[in-house]
Order: structure tokens, then C-alpha cells, then sequence
């Protein structure tokens, strides 16, 4: 891959966030063993702090490479099976939960608030009953944040500890990424849009349960993100080769690739790229390995149309989507897939058209409390089973419909009529 300069990357930065009206970015890159970080916008609209690099975003999603970074230390240690489940109400190994394929529901079906605000949340969530998908543990990948809390209380039982000191302890110390943490210093702050598809921002400050932390509850800067790549690329750190390997493993079939323990796989241009996007609480954040060529790429956001500006980025770099040509479907096989899905807190309406299909999402958002309506979009066939949105903010993300009656818009749900 070419070099790129800091220059370079500041002038990308700054047309991508003003095109798509993000208040505030930061991105890094890692080259030939030198990083490169700029940032552009402010913290807060309405008001005059400037991001910087050293600007610290909630990094969401990315959360769980460092549970699954620390449950691969504790693996090494013998003090956790992968292959066993986390001592919860579950049969659902820990390897499937850190690979989304423990046929559990994405969220917790009562408000997380109730409880508590201790570290004893996350245990009492371990003891509850976690609610299932119409599948079995290891059939299918559903994104599921309950299976990384539930790892996340298992670990921290293994340490005798809490979650958090788990990973301050064999993590974040062993790497000195001092930036990173589960309380924030020189935050960014979140907005989102005033509706799905507008330019309009409105800054929010969602609570943020504690006894979701293992999924998503890190803050940190794009220089320590790229100080955590390293060590996944590779470098020194509390990771033997062979976890970083299996980290990086394919593990299930996900729309667009697969995924490993905490990583979504995919190729790109002949390139294996191994990264986890992040959104949450009017955050959008992304990171990205190419780990045959040693580069790493970060980048946070302070909106909830950040990925928008990221996927412009990576276009630019070469390293988005692959673009696989259309395949050719005919109409009976377009139809087959046409209905209304529902489950896990999202609902779904496909309709053939002119080749295509039109994707109407709504879905539950646990942050705010409300059901989210998202504009339709157009969906293309890359595969006799999988779909590509053409259109919106969501250019480029896939959906699959992997058995008859199911879709899979990251998360399952089953065609009710």
C-alpha cells in the first residue's frame, strides 16, 4: 500500500466529515511501524473545543476485542475453557458467544438500569435467563451483546476481580494504553441525528449501563487503538501468536465474510482485512487490520452517521467493500425472500424490485428507549443468498438470508408473514 501522509490523511478527513456533517473525527493509521493521527471538528456542536488526537470518543463495538483479548489471556492461563460454557444458564461455549453464534438474542430483554449500577450487575446478569433466537448454540451468526457479557462476567470471576479491573490488569497495563478506559477524560461528546438520514445533530448523553461494559463500554483515543493493533499485527503483548491467530480465524459465516473471536473477517482487493465497527450513544467508530501488510487504520466519530465518513475514508484507501459484480436472480427467487421478519427487537420488510429488493428496517434502540425507523434502501444480489445495500448512509453493509425464513441484517429474525 502506499504511504500516506499526514497531510494526505488530514485533507481526507476534513472532506469526509464535512460531507457527511459529522461534528468531530479522529483517525489514525499505522505504517511500516509508524503512526500517523489527525482529527478534525469539534466535541461538541455549539461549541468551540476543537478534536484532537488526543481526543478521547467511546469506542462502542470495539469494546469486544479487548474482552476477547482478555479471554484469550485467561485461556493461556488455564483459567478459562473456550470450549466450555461461562458458568452461566446457557450451553453456548465461550468460543461461540465471542463469535456471535451462541443462538442467544442480541439484548437483555428488560432494562439493563434495573440492575443496579455496581459491579454486581454483570453477575446478576450471568445468573438470569438469557433470551434465545429459534436456533441452537453453533447453527447460525446473530450479533449478540449478551454473549459478551456473559464472558465478561466469567472472566471476571476467573480473576476474582471486576470486568473492569480484569481487563485494566491483563490488557490495557501490559499494552500502557493509558488513554483507554471505562470512564472518559477530554471526551468527545455523542449526537445524533435529528431523524435516520438527516444532516441535523443533536448532542446526546445516554447512561450507559455498567453491566453492558464488555460489549461496549470503553472510551479511548486513536493512538492507543493503534497501540492495540500492534500487538494484534503481531507485536509484543499479553497474546501468544497462537491466540492472535485464532482471534483471527474465521469462525462463522456473517454477511459480508465471517467472523473470528471479536473480529469481523472479509477481503478486500485480495487483501484479508480483519476489523470490528463500533456504534453507540451517537458514536460511530471503526478498526481495521491488514495484518499481511502491517497496517492498522482507526478512526472515531461523534455522530450517529460517523460510518458514513469512515466507509468514504476506506474508499479511498483502497480498502472498502470489495464490490462483487451483481448475480442475476429471477423473479421467483427474488420473491422467495420477500415477506416481513421480525425478532431480537428489529423488524424487517423485503419487497422485490426491478431485480432488487427494497429493505425497510425499524428497530429498537437500548440507549434511547425508542424505536428507530430507518429510511428504505435498495439491495442488490452479490450471491444467491446475500444482498448489498446500494444506497443511504448504509452503502456497502450486506445482508443474507442464510436458511429459508431468515434473514440476517447482523442480527437473525424470522419471517412472521
Amino acid at each position: 500500500m502506499e504511504r500516506i501522509s499526514a497531510q494526505q490523511l488530514a485533507e481526507s478527513v476534513a472532506e469526509a466529515r464535512e460531507r457527511w456533517n459529522v461534528p468531530g473525527m479522529a483517525v489514525g493509521v499505522l505504517q511500516d511501524g509508524e503512526a500517523v493521527a489527525v482529527a478534525d471538528g469539534v466535541c461538541e456542536l455549539g461549541r468551540d473545543e476543537l478534536v484532537f488526537p488526543e481526543t478521547t470518543f467511546r469506542i462502542a463495538s470495539i469494546t469486544k476485542q479487548f474482552t476477547a483479548t482478555l479471554a484469550l489471556t485467561l485461556a493461556q492461563d488455564g483459567l478459562l475453557s473456550l470450549d466450555e460454557p461461562p458458568g452461566s444458564r446457557v450451553e453456548a461455549t465461550i468460543r461461540q458467544l465471542l463469535s456471535h453464534q451462541g443462538g442467544l438474542a442480541c439484548e437483555w430483554p428488560s432494562a439493563l438500569e434495573g440492575l443496579g449500577h455496581g459491579d454486581d450487575g454483570l453477575q446478576r446478569v450471568a445468573e438470569g435467563e438469557p433470551p434465545r433466537l429459534p436456533i441452537g448454540p453453533g447453527e447460525l451468526f446473530s450479533y449478540c451483546n449478551v454473549g459478551f457479557w456473559l464472558v465478561g462476567a466469567a472472566a471476571a470471576r476467573a480473576c476474582e476481580t471486576t470486568f473492569q479491573e480484569a481487563v485494566r490488569a491483563r490488557v490495557l497495563e501490559p499494552l500502557d494504553l493509558a488513554t483507554t478506559r471505562f470512564e472518559p477524560r477530554r471526551a468527545a461528546r455523542g449526537h445524533e441525528q435529528d431523524e435516520p438520514g438527516s444532516d441535523g445533530h443533536t448532542a446526546v448523553e445516554h447512561p450507559y449501563p455498567r453491566a453492558r461494559t464488555p460489549s461496549g463500554g470503553l472510551w479511548s483515543t486513536v493512538d492507543d487503538l493503534l497501540r492495540f493493533a500492534a500487538h494484534h499485527l503481531g507485536g509484543p503483548g499479553p497474546l501468544s501468536r497462537e491466540s492472535v491467530r485464532e482471534m483471527q480465524r474465521p469462525h462463522i459465516p456473517a454477511p459480508g465474510g465471517s467472523y473470528g473471536l471479536g473480529w469481523f473477517l472479509r477481503k478486500s482487493a485480495g487483501r484479508r482485512i480483519v476489523e470490528h465497527p463500533g456504534s453507540a450513544a451517537g458514536f460511530e467508530s471503526l478498526l481495521l487490520l491488514v495484518p499481511d501488510e502491517g497496517f492498522s487504520f482507526a478512526a472515531l466519530t461523534n455522530s450517529s452517521r460517523g460510518s458514513a465518513a469512515i466507509r468514504e475514508l476506506l474508499e479511498r484507501l483502497e480498502l472498502g467493500p470489495a464490490g462483487a459484480p451483481d448475480v442475476a436472480l429471477g423473479p421467483e427467487q427474488l420473491e422467495a425472500f420477500a415477506g416481513t421478519y421480525s425478532g431480537d427487537g428489529i423488524e424487517v420488510d423485503v419487497v422485490p424490485e426491478h431485480g432488487r429488493l427494497r429493505v425497510r428496517l425499524s428497530g429498537f434502540d437500548p440507549f434511547s428507549g425508542e424505536n428507530v425507523v430507518f429510511p428504505p434502501v435498495l439491495a442488490r444480489p452479490v450471491a444467491e443468498r446475500e444482498f448489498e445495500i446500494v444506497d443511504d448512509e448504509r452503502r456497502g453493509d450486506r445482508l443474507t438470508f442464510p436458511r429459508d425464513g431468515f434473514v440476517c441484517v447482523g442480527v437473525l429474525a424470522a419471517r412472521v408473514r
